[in-house]
This record gives structure tokens, sequence and C-alpha cells, in this order.
């Protein structure tokens, strides 16, 4: 039976027995009188009576058996028996019978709501308790006290309990109560302003009351729009409604130690009080975490509470129910109670979600309650340490866990051995780890004990035994990290971490101490004699009514009354050795005492876990008496922030090594396995703290810190004896401070090899079981970091040394992190070729290179400095070379030896200062930083960017000290590639560099708001582009598109002046208007002649609005100035000598030749010169052209033409240059991608994913069209040429850009003339035949310009001709449709008006009169209409029979290229002549006198809009093969419908 417990009553040993078998491992024993109360980890409950009297003495005195009441928790008083049941209530029993006396419930106060109603007051679930005759004390779920009977010290006078409210703002997690007196375990609630400001605005949130129907009402009527806020528990903010505040959490049953700090941490907001009600089955997840990391954990998504995101998922979406049971019956639920609704609709949604929620959850449960010190067991491994694990419910198996556990890499995806691809989010992710670790750490040393009630024997540890009105602090307990609290009758124990335990209270049995009788006021450290050194560690302890019990490594102690006989002596107590059975915790209660047992042997840990709590003590007390004085008396000074960075490290590693103390503690007591020690789980975050306390104390060293130290801080005695024998030699007192300072701050580096000894003893301990890897892993780190350690102080103390012999180099470049690794006293070295009389000095410092010539010094920073090894020669030998960005060096060495070393240390330190690199070389291309001081181009500015062997090279980023910034590319040392400029006297060039310069395409920003866009050579605009000048407001705004040379307008040009309303087109000199050119104004006036400076002089065209011309000389633009012929629009002329503005009066010599009526001859409606003086259609956008020519590697039209041979190499030539063009435009697109760095939707990244599946099409050469042409290469053809002119990275498609661009500007906008429409075509054939030019160059086989090529088909199918028109026009006219169309609507806008107001009228009469008016054949309307519809025909009949042929001719407006739009006339009459074959018979041939009356019909029920300009555009745009040809006779008739209706009377009257 002793495999579960051994029981004492005093020293002597209990016989029982269990009649019932116990499930789980006992955890807890009371007892009233006789009656002894066991229950387990299961929460099942035993009791027995301690006979009087045996029979024999083999005989149990006692027999347990078990009790049908779920015990989370138990206490007893002298009478009383109470039991913490599953629902959180409490339940007095009397021993004697067992039988349920009453049930004790805890109660809030109830609220009111706004309305003045008052909602019934919730009952708060117990979590543990303490009881005596006097008193009770409940801990709630969510950490508060509550308390009953007479306790006048906390304000508790009643029989019900009530919450103690002088703890609020603090958690309870452990109480204990005496015969008179309570002890209580608490952390402080950390508040910062946000929290203050949440919790006042909790004051005034809302109460809910469901028997109110204002606050029913308003949860119907606005279900997602309450005004409070609250947290999910997946971290995330939401709006929530006023219901939540009234809804219970519930949740799993559990049980909580009461004997460990296992305090939840919250605030007042009930929002938090619902989180942690129901955290991982209702585990207390938050124990012994400070409030910042409780508030931290709420944000972060991998502290999940599976059962609160349950029910805060049914609370969110509560509302949508709302909406689906309007009525009686739903306000009649919802008043009863709102939760049964939400569990009523959204359960299912709900509950999906959580089954997700839960498979985290329940992985995260064992981080949260390891850093609350709980931890749970399976039934082969006890779950009943106090304080380190919470039971479980029913059924369900518990998980052994322990913290190292929660740590395990296998679990989570933020553990050490996790890591991520990014270095940055993995080094957050570290950060982030390490953070949370310390404040868990540091939560396991944030205690507080608190103690009222009678002080008469000392028992409240004062000190003293006045009584005290109110609770005290016990201020020796302060932070050290209380483990355990127990209580006698009179006397209280407390075990804190690092296994010190303390007694205090009466002592006339001695239960306090053996060496004396006296009651003992303060707090006494227990050890085994006075005698003792070093005081036993102890790692349990029980205190019965009057005695106690210790359980060391060593074995069990009893001291304190026995019996009636027996008292005042420590009593060994040792307990049988059992094969797989090993002592697990010790209880006491009244006079009886067990020690439980666990079904494994003992760990053989006990050592280390020994020298882990005494280096923690150390730590603790170095902490309180040299760094926290230091952090008060420290001041400013320059290096500030290297002792405040140490002190902060130290306290990271207390907090660290609390951590592993409770993980070692865990292991002893078989929670978990040794992997799952803090060192060996998480070794990356310990070893991390550790390097960055080695960087602080190396800092410290090296500035000789440890002298400043002494200077403020006197050594306290506790320290000089714990420090003094390790103190070498005899020193001052001064001397001796600074070295016991010195060997306090670096005890913890000194300890280090005790980790090696710990993770030995584990591997040794665990074999070759699961784990062994991760142990050799962590031992072989360990290993790592004590050498490094070594080497590392080296480096400081040797650096220390050379800042006190370097004079004023130590004020100029002394910095705390930088050491000393070579220097040319000590190790020569020289520069090549210096003068005989120079001295040099070059000093290798972790981050730079220091070069001493003389009294100067230049510094080289490490990061953009490459050094190499040179030949060997008769000259030079053991030479390196140095390069750095503005300097080169060669330097030499007396020996090859000394070069060897030199330049491996050099490179070392130059890899160290550089960030990931890879290799054992620096490598050549580098990203660094550096502030140029002498450069000839970059003096005073600042790169940062990539590096090619000391000059900038790839993308970068340069700072000038006047404000200019360049981002962009950089090639040996010069920006080139694509970039941006800022410059704040001119403004912003964004686009192409070339040697130093803009060269290429971009755009300029100036500061006055005028913007260019378009080619620049040597920084000015060279070539086409688009300058925007001023804006509509402005006195000065215009738009120039043209050809620019040296940053001047200069050859063919487009100015629209906006300011004066005319727009320019024609030759450009030194940004004056020179040449030929023309003029429209916004008046309607149209000039044309020749330019010089700004001015129209000589002969020249000048037309009016209404026709009115003048041809003639001129002075200026509308000044007559000599010879000329004025012509009216009524055709009467004036010739002879004009002078003067036409608008100011004219004076005129000359003759009058007037318009003799019904004169036969044409009036001539344009002068002679029009259109002959402008500048020729060929001779406009050359710059465009020539552009793509220079990209093609290819000379301009015009020069003489090679041999066939010749050409097949320029194809080769031209399609290799295209491939580079693409390519290398492609590229900079996916840098300024990544340069601006912005997210894109989906629809852009499918645009990116289309665009790149063109570019890899395009890129290949493709091999046909060079020699031959037939159907399917033509095919091929045509395919490449649609994608190469949709995309911006080939030459064709950047070509048609710019043009269609720069012609859309000239004949766009609110400033055209009807009589730029002639100039339009003729541009238009022009462009069409230069770009097909192009195209030949890649595509020989084509026809050449002006020509075309048949192919024939196969079968009966068309044959294809292939011209320019054929391949340009569906591609290029859509592009410029809208601009050339306008001009076409304006000059036929008389005819067309004329044609609209017919069509309006006759569209208005029914088809048969209509169709009679047209002359249409009856046989092709009636007869439809008779077979259809009967003898009655109705008056849409006929459109309705050809409604087909109608809607095809509306498709016109709908095509751009005439072989389009004569493919829909020809359409038309297909669709025509299948209506009258379907009425007249298949065989039916209709004459052109029979077709030409319907089609008639057609074009007028069809109203296509601008009919007139339509055909003029078919005209001027159609091929002349198509003229003879069937399309060709369709567009005629086409025409000749439209004449036909211009000439028809209006009226259909008769």
């Amino acid at each position: 039976m002793e495999r579960y417990m051994y029981l004492w009553r005093g020293p002597e040993k209990i016989l029982y027995t269990f009649g019932d078998q116990p499930s789980g491992l006992i955890c807890r024993l009371v007892t009233v009188k006789d009656h002894v109360f066991v229950s387990t980890t299961t929460n099942n409950l035993y009791h027995g009576v301690v006979a009087t009297h045996l029979e024999s003495e083999t005989c149990p005195l006692l027999t347990f058996k078990r009790v049908q009441f779920y015990a989370m928790d138990i206490a007893t008083n002298s009478d009383y028996l109470f039991i913490v049941n599953d629902a959180g209530q409490v339940l007095r029993i009397d021993p004697s019978d067992m039988t349920h006396v009453e049930t004790i419930t805890l109660r809030e106060e109830p609220k009111s709501c706004s309305h003045g109603y008052k909602a019934d007051n919730e009952s708060v679930k117990v979590k543990s308790l303490a009881a005596s005759d006097n008193a009770m004390l409940f801990i709630a779920e969510n950490g508060q006290l509550w308390a009953n009977g007479d306790q006048p010290q906390i304000d508790i006078k009643t029989s019900e309990p009530k919450k103690v409210t002088f703890f609020d703002g603090r958690i309870v997690s452990s109480v204990a109560c005496g015969a008179n007196f309570n002890v209580a375990l608490v952390r402080k609630i950390i508040r910062t302003m946000k929290d203050d400001t949440d919790s006042e605005n909790d004051l005034e949130e809302e109460v809910f009351v469901s028997s109110c129907p204002h606050c029913v009402s308003d949860v119907m009527l606005s279900p997602v729009s309450q005004p409070s806020t609250d947290t999910c528990p997946l971290g995330l903010h939401v709006r929530q409604s006023s219901e939540d505040r009234s809804t219970n959490s519930t949740s799993a049953p559990s049980t909580a130690s009461k004997d460990h700090d296992n305090a939840l941490l919250l605030d007042d907001e009930k929002r938090f009080d619902d989180l942690s009600k129901t955290l991982t089955n209702g585990d207390n997840f938050s124990d012994g975490l400070p409030i910042e990391l409780q508030r931290e954990e709420k944000k972060n998504v991998i502290f999940i509470n599976t059962e609160a995101a349950r029910q805060f998922l049914t609370r969110q979406l509560s509302w949508v129910s709302s909406y689906g049971n309007a009525g009686e019956e739903l306000l009649a639920e919802c008043a009863d109670r709102p939760t049964r609704i939400i569990k009523q609709n959204v359960s299912n949604m709900a509950s999906l979600v959580y089954e997700g929620v839960k498979t985290v959850g329940d992985k995260v449960v064992t981080l949260s309650r390891h850093m609350s010190g709980s931890s749970d067991n399976n039934e082969a491994q006890d779950s009943g340490q106090d304080g380190l694990e919470d039971g479980v419910t029913g059924d369900t198996k518990p998980t052994a866990t322990s913290l190292a556990n929660s740590l395990r890499c296998e679990e989570f995806p933020w553990s050490s051995s996790a890591g991520t691809s990014d270095r940055e989010l993995s080094e957050q992710g570290l950060n982030e780890r390490i953070n949370t670790l310390v404040r868990a750490g540091n939560s396991l040393l944030s205690t507080e004990l608190w103690t009222w009630g009678d002080i008469q024997y000392g028992q409240l540890g004062t000190g003293d035994t006045t009584k005290r009105p109110r609770p005290i602090l016990v201020e020796k307990f302060h932070n050290l990290g209380i483990k355990k609290i127990v209580c006698g009758s009179y006397h209280v124990l407390a075990l804190t971490l690092d296994g010190r335990a303390y007694a205090w209270g009466r002592n006339n049995s001695f239960q306090v101490t053996p060496q004396s009788p006296t009651d003992q006021s303060s707090p006494r450290l227990f050890s085994c004699g006075p005698s003792s050194s070093q005081p036993e560690r102890v790692r349990d302890m029980a205190a019965g009514e009057n005695h106690t019990l210790i359980m060391t490594s060593t074995g069990l102690q009893l001291m304190g009354k026995y019996s009636l006989e027996r008292t005042g002596e420590i009593i060994q107590i040792k307990i049988p050795d059992a094969v797989g059975y090993s002592a697990k915790q010790i209880l006491s209660s009244g006079s009886y005492s067990c020690c439980t047992m666990i079904n494994q042997p003992a760990c053989d840990i006990s050592s280390d876990l020994t020298n882990e709590q005494i280096f923690l003590e150390e730590m603790l007390m170095v902490y309180q008496n040299l760094i926290k004085p230091f952090q008060k008396k420290g001041g400013a000074t320059q290096e500030s922030n290297v002792y405040e960075t140490l002190c902060q490290c130290y306290t990271e590693l207390i907090s660290f090594t609390s951590l592993n103390v409770l993980s070692l503690w865990d292991y002893y007591d078989h929670n978990g396995e040794a992997y799952e020690v803090v060192v060996v789980a998480s070794i990356e975050e310990y070893i991390t703290v550790y390097k960055h306390y080695l960087n602080a104390i190396c800092d410290v060293v090296s500035l000789g810190g440890f002298t400043h130290i002494a200077r403020i801080i006197d050594v306290p005695q506790t320290l000089i004896s714990l420090f003094m024998d390790k103190v070498k030699g005899s020193k001052s007192k001064k001397a001796n401070n600074e070295a016991i300072i010195a060997l306090a701050l670096q005890h913890p580096l000194n300890r280090l090899n005790r980790y090696k000894a710990m993770v030995h003893s584990l591997i040794r301990i665990n074999g070759p079981k699961l784990g062994i890897e991760r142990l050799q892993e962590a031992l072989g780190k360990w290993e790592q970091i004590c050498d490094e350690q070594e080497r590392r102080l080296k480096e400081a103390e040797t650096t220390k040394q050379f800042w006190e012999s370097s004079g004023k180099l130590v004020e100029l470049l002394r910095s705390p992190d930088r050491r000393l690794i070579r220097e040319s006293r000590t190790h020569p070295i020289s520069v090549l070729n210096c003068g005989r009389f120079s001295t040099h000095w070059f000093v290798l410092l972790t981050d730079i290179l220091i070069h001493v010539n003389g009294t100067s010094h230049t510094v080289h920073p490490l990061p953009t400095l490459w050094v190499e090894p040179l030949q060997d020669t008769d000259a030079v030998q053991n030479a390196l070379s140095v390069t750095t960005p503005e300097d080169s060096l060669v330097l030499y060495t007396p020996t090859p030896a000394e070069r060897t070393e030199w330049l491996q240390a050099l490179q070392t330190a130059i890899k160290r200062s550089l960030l990931r690199v890879v290799g054992h070389v620096p490598p050549l291309v580098r990203s660094s930083s550096f502030s140029f001081t002498k450069h000839s181009l970059y003096k005073d500015a600042k790169y940062t960017g990539r590096w090619l062997n000391g000059k900038p090279h790839g993308t970068g980023k340069l700072e000038w000290s006047d404000g200019r910034m360049y981002v962009g590319h950089f090639h040996r040392g010069i920006m080139h590639g694509t970039g941006k400029m800022e410059i704040p006297t001119q403004g912003i060039y964004e686009g192409q560099w070339k040697d130093g310069q803009q060269n290429g395409y971009g755009t300029m920003k100036y500061i006055n708001g005028d913007i260019y866009e378009g080619h620049f050579k040597d920084s000015l605009p060279h070539g086409h582009g688009i300058k925007k000048e001023g804006h509509f407001m402005a006195s000065v705004a215009s738009i120039y598109i043209g050809e620019w040379v040296a940053g001047l307008k200069q050859g063919y040009g487009v100015m629209d002046d906006i300011t004066t309303g005319e727009k320019y087109l024609g030759l450009w000199n030194n940004n004056m208007k020179h040449g030929c050119g023309l003029i429209v104004t916004l008046d309607g006036i149209y000039y044309e002649g020749v330019f010089m400076q700004d001015i129209l002089t000589g002969h020249g065209v000048m037309i009016f609005e209404d026709g009115t011309h003048y041809e003639g000389e001129f002075r200026s633009a509308g000044v007559f100035s000599g010879k000329g012929t004025l012509t009216f629009s009524s055709g009467d002329k004036i010739e002879g000598n004009m002078n003067g503005a036409w608008n100011e009066g004219v004076k005129i010599t000359a003759t009058l030749h007037m318009n003799v009526a019904n004169c036969s001859s044409h009036v001539n409606a344009k002068p002679t010169s029009f259109g002959k003086l402008c500048v020729p259609p060929d001779q406009k956008w050359k710059a465009i052209f020539r552009q793509c020519y220079q990209q093609l590697g290819v000379s301009e039209p015009g020069s003489k033409n090679n041999s066939t041979a010749n050409k097949i190499g320029e194809t080769q030539r031209v399609w290799q240059n295209v491939a580079v063009v693409i390519t290398n435009s492609h590229q900079d697109t996916i840098q300024r991608r990544k340069d601006i760095a912005r997210d894109l939707n989906s629809s852009s990244s499918t645009c990116r994913q289309k665009d790149r599946s063109n570019i890899n099409q395009l890129e290949k050469i493709p091999q046909f069209g060079w020699d031959s042409l037939n159907l399917k290469t033509y095919d091929e053809v045509h395919d490449y040429l649609i994608k190469a002119f949709e995309s911006l990275h080939h030459p064709l498609g950047t070509l048609l850009t710019e043009v269609a661009a720069a012609y859309t500007a000239t004949y766009g906008g609110v400033r055209v003339h009807p009589l730029l429409l002639s100039h339009a075509v003729a541009e238009l054939h022009s462009i069409t035949s230069r770009i097909y030019h192009v195209v030949t160059l890649l595509f020989p086989a084509l026809p050449p310009g002006g020509q075309e090529l048949i192919l024939e088909t196969e079968d009966s199918e068309e044959s294809k001709v292939v011209s320019a028109a054929a391949i340009l026009h569906p591609i290029l006219l859509p592009r410029v449709h809208s601009a050339l169309f306008v001009l076409y609507a304006l000059h036929n806008k008389k005819e067309d008006d004329a044609y609209w107001k017919r069509l309006m009228k006759w569209n208005k009469q029914p088809d048969i009169t209509l169709m009679a008016f047209l002359g249409i054949d009856p046989k092709f309307w009636k007869s439809a209409t008779t077979n259809h519809i009967g003898e009655h025909p109705l008056p849409n009949d006929a459109e309705q029979l050809f409604g087909d042929a109608v809607e095809t001719l509306q498709q016109l407006k709908t095509t751009f290229s005439p072989l389009e739009k004569l493919l829909v006339i020809r359409n038309t009459f297909e669709q025509m002549t299948q209506v009258v074959q379907r009425q007249l018979g298949s065989t039916y041939l209709w004459t052109m006198d029979e077709l030409f009356p319907v089609f008639h019909f057609v074009v007028v029920r069809a109203r296509v809009l601008q009919l007139g300009s339509e055909i003029n555009f078919i005209e001027d745009f159609m091929e002349p093969y198509l003229q003879n040809g069937e399309l060709g006779i369709m567009f005629t008739t086409l025409k000749a419908c439209y004449y036909q209706i211009l000439q028809e009377k209006m009226s259909m009257s008769n």
C-alpha cells in the first residue's frame, strides 16, 4: 500500500489500506480529529478514520474509502470538511457521517443598468480555499480574494462570503489559515497609462439587464453598434454588444493548487474576467505572469483560448438571430437571456470555428500554464505537485507537461529551432520569445506576502508583536520568489524558488527552530544545525498543528511536537528504498503527515538543482546590493547606455535563471523530460541572453567601467564576504572594491561551465531515450559560448589597455563596442613608397581601420574597405592592396607570415562588420553606407547601397547636405541605369541615366510646376518629348510635343497655347517657331506659311471660319503686307496690295472680281497654296522614328541599300538588339516595382503574369518571315506583331505608343479645325508607311511599302492580301480613331446634319409608308407579312423582316479599320439576301434596281450617326485593290444611298 504514500502521526508510521482503489496520485491531505481525507490528481476524495486500537501489529489503523464528492480543493477546521466542487461552489460536510450540511456560494453585488433595473447577482467560481475555526478564505477563478468570518483587518465580519477590497489591484495566488491569523501570497498588477484609461472607461460601461425592456430593445435594434469594445480570444479588437457583460463564461471544472502562487493577472475590466475564466478548459494560464505579459498575450495569436474563442464568436454573431426570428417569441427569449438565442442560432458556426482553434489551443495551454508554474501529468506520472500542475476532470486524460515542454520547438512555430528564411523576422521572433520568457521569470520572483490577524506569537512575521489594524506586508520576501506557503496553528512556513525555507511564529515546541524555544517574530532561515555554513536546500515543506515537516535531498526532517512525551528535537524520517518508486511531496494536517509517492525512480539531478538555486540566490544578492543601487546613483555619463544595458541584461539573466530553476525542479519532480529543461528547450533564447550580457560586460571592461562603478557604489559587506576569497593578493580598499565588483558582475560568466555539467548530467540520466540529439546539440552550444566568453574577455582587456595608452585617439574614437584586433606597432605594416621621415601607424578595430600619419588620422570604415594581396615582384613584396571609396593604399609587411596574418585579420574583421556574409572571403559586392568628404562628384554626400570594389555599383541612395538626393542605379561609381534625382532648386527627375548624367527616357518635374516627359541627352531634353508649362489659371499655360535639341525646341513640334487659344503645327528653332508651319485659333482662323523667329512673314495663307480666305504676303499672323488675293465665301475676289490687320481695318489697292450669278465656274473653297506651305508629312515626328532606329541599330531610311547577304546579317543584328531592348526594359520595370515596394492587388498580379508570359514570347527571336511568306508564316508574323505593338518593352510598342500620343495631341482636344482633316489623313498615311518600314526590317519577306502580296489559299476561301494597310490599320487606327473622326465630323457637319434631319423625319413613318416612298417592290414585304401574320399586316413587320440587316449595319460604328467596315456592309447585304431568299426561294437573284431600295430602307432604319464621315473615312483609307471588287461595289451602293437621302425631299405626303 505504501506505493501511494507514507503516513505518520507525529513520527510514528501509520498503516493504512484503500478499500477503493485510488485513481491518480495523492496530492492533498486534511484531517478533522481522527478523520483523515486525501484527494488525488483526478479530484477523487477518500476518507478514513484512524482506529484507536489494533487487533494485531500488522493490521492497518486506517482504511480509506472513496467519497462521492468531486473535490477540486479541500480544507478543514476543527469541526467540518470543506470541498470545492466542479461548479466552483464550496460544500460544508460533517465528517462524522459525511452529510452535506451547507453550500457556500460566492455572489457578486447586483448591478443596475442605466434605466434603473437591477441585474441578478452573478455567482463566482471558487478555485481554492483555506479554513480555520474563525474564518475562511476563498480564491476566485479571476484571482480575487473572498472571505467570511471575523476578520476586521480586511473589513470582513459576516457569515456570507464577501469580496476583500483591500487586495483590489492585486492577484491572490495562494492563501493559508492559522488558528487566529491568515496569510496570502499575491502579486501586484502593474498598470500602464492605457490600462488606467481602459479601467475608467469600464466604470462608464453600460450594464445589460435581461429583465429591462429598454436593454433588450437596444440589443434588438442595434446589434452591431454598441459603444463598448472587446478583444476576442484570437487577439483582435472588435465591437461587441452590451449583453456580453451579462453572459457567464462556462468552462470545464478544474483544480488549482493552493500551495503555489498561481495568480491570475487581470485588471478591473470585465472582459479580462471573461477571458480568464475560460482559458484552456478553466486552467489559469496567466498564473504567475505580470500584467504586461497578460496584455501582450491577449494581442498575440499564439495565446488562444479555445473555449473563450467559442463563446466570443457566439457573442459576436448573436445579432444575426435578431433578424431571423422577429416577433414576441424572440423578445421573450431575448428577455430571458440573450445567450440562449446565441446558442440556438449560432452554435453550429461557433463550434466549427472552435474545433479549428482548439488544435492550436491545446498546444499553447502547456506554455501558458507553465509560465504560471502549473503543469499536468499523466496517471503514470503524478500530477499532484503543489502549484506545478492543475488537475483534470472526468475522463479527460492529463497531459504530461512542464515549463520546458511549453517551449519545445516541435510544438510551436516560434520555438528556437523553428527558424525562418527572413533573418529580420527571425530576429524579431527571437526577441519576442526572450521578452516573453523574461516577463515569465520576473513574475516568478515578483511575489508579496501579506499577513493579518493575531500577532501574539509573532506569527505575522513583522519582527514584533505590535497589533496591526490592516494586513501587513512581510518585507523580507519582497521579490524573493515565494513558491509555497503553509500554516500551522500559530506558525508559518515559506519556501522560495531558490530552495530556502523560512519559518516564524510560535516556537513552544521547536516547530520553527530547534536552537531556542523563543517565539520568532521575523522569518528565520531553516538550517540543519548551527554549524551549517550553507543552508540546506529544501525540496518541499508542510506544517501540522504544532510541527513542521521538511523535505530535502537527504530525506525528511520533523520538528516540533510529535507526541505528549517528545518535542524539541529534529527527527530524521527515513523513507524505505523501493525499486521504481520515489518521494513526490509532503503534506501535513493536525498531527498527521504524509509523503506521497510516484511510480518512478528518484531523479539524480539534485546537485545540479542545488547549484542553480545557490547561483540564483547569489544573483539576487548582487542585484539587491549592487545593480539596484548603481541604477539609482549611476548618473549621466557619455557611456551611460552601456551601464544601462549591463543592468538590463543582468535582470534578464535573473529571469532566465529563475525559469531554469523551476524547470529543473519540474524534472526533479518527474514532470517532463530531460530535453524540456530550459537550458535545453530554450537554448537559443538562453544563449542569446548570455551573449547580450557578455557583450555588455566586454563593453564595460573595454571602457574600464568597473573603476567607474567603484567610484559611485560602496560595496556592502555581504558582497565582500561572498567574493573576498576570490580576490587575489593584498590590495587597497579601492582596488578591492573594484575587484569585487568585477567578480560580482563577471560571476554569471565565470559560472558558465556549470551549464555544461548540467547538460552532461541530463544526458547521463536521460540515456538513449527520446531527445538525446537535442541534449547533445545543447551541450555543443554551451561549450561554444564558454570558449567564446574567454576569448571575448581577453579582447576587451586588451582593448582597455590600448585605449589607456592611445592619447587623443581615446576622446575621438573610443566606443564601447569597439575592440582592438591588431595594430602596426606590435605587428609591423607600412605604406609602400612613403617618405623617409613620415610615420604611419595602423590600428585595426572591429569596425574601422585607423591610419595615423604624423599628427593627423584617417578613419576607414571596414564595411567599405576592400583588401587583397598583391603578387610579389622584384619591386614589391609582401604587399596588400587596400581600397576605400576615397583612397587606395599599398601596404607591405616585413615577412610573408606577417602579410598573411594582416590579410586574415582584415578579411575577418570586414566579414564581421558585414551582415549575411557567406564564404571565407569578404565579397567584392556588398551593401553599406559611406559619407564622402573629398570625392570630386559626391563630396559632402552620404551613399547607402550596393558597392563593388570601393565604388557604388547597383542600387543605392545618395544624399547631399544641400538637400539633393539620388535614388537609383550606379555603375562603377557613377549614376547609370534608372534613377530618381531630387534637386531642391530645380525639381525632380526620374528616368534613365548614363555616365552620371540624364540620358534616355525620363520625366522632369520642375519646382514651378512644369513637367517634361521625353528623351534626355547630357541632362538636357533631347529628342522627342512633351513639356507642360503652367496651368489653366496661370498667365502662361501651354503644352508642347515634338523634337528637342540640347534643351531647346528644335525640329517639328506642336504647341498648344492654352492662354491664347492657338495651336501651332510646324518647325521650331532655338525655342521659336521657325520654318514651315500652320496655326489654328480658337476663333476658327487657319494660318499657313513660313515663320521667322515666332512671326509669320512672307507668302502665306489665311482662312476664316466662313470660308473667306486670303493668300499673299504677311507681316505677321493676321496682318496683311503686300500683294495678295482675298476671296469671300460668296466667290467675290479682291486682288492687289493690302496692308493692315484684318480685325482693325485693311488698306487696299486692288481690283474687285465679282462672282457672276449662275456662272458655271466652280468657286474654289481653299487657296491654291493650301497644304503646300506647311511641313510635309514625312518630315514630322522624325525624332520618334530616329530613336526607334537607334534601338534597332540601323540607319534611318535614305542610306544606300545593302546586298542580300548583308540584309540577312542586318536582320539578325536587328533581332539581337530587339531582344536586348526587351530584356533591359523588363528588368528596369521589375526593379522599379521593387523600389516602390508597394502592395499590389490580385488583378495587378494577374497583369504581371500576363506581361511576363508575353515577354517570354517576345524575347525569343522568331525564325519566320525572313526569307519567304506563306499563309502559315504570315499568321505567325501577324500574331507576333500584335503582341509586339501591345508591349511597352518592345521597340514597336514604344514607337506606336509615342506616335499615337503625338498624333492625338496634334489633332485632338478642343482646338481642332476642319481644315486639319487633310493634314491628318496625309500624316496618318505617312506614319503607316514609316512604321511599316520598321516592320520590314524585322520581317524582310513582307512586301515593300506601297506594294501588295496576294497569298493564295489551298481551298476555295478568299486569298489574303498582304500590305502595309492590311497589317497596320487594325493596330494603328483604333488608337487614333477618336481624334481623327472628330475632324471628319467637323468637316462633314453640314451634310451629316441634313442627313440626320431627314432620317429623324422619315423614321417617324410606318414601314409601309416608308417602303412605298422608297419604291421597294411590294413582293419583298407584302408576301412576307401575309405569310407570317395573315391578311392584316402590322406596321413594323418590314422592320422586323430586315431587323438582322439593320442591326448588322449598326455595327459600322464599332469598327475602326476600312476593311472591317466594308465587311460589315457585306454582312448587311448577305442578311438582306437571306431574308429575300427565304421568302422567294433560295435560287432567287435580285437586280440592283430591286436591291437598292431595300438597302436604302435598311440604311434609313439603321440610323447610323455621321454616315457621311464614315464614308469619307473609308474612301480615304480603303486600299486600291478593294475599290473594283465586290466590297467596292457594295461601298458604292452605300454612298449612293447616303447621297440619295441628301437629295430626296423631306416630305412624304405625295
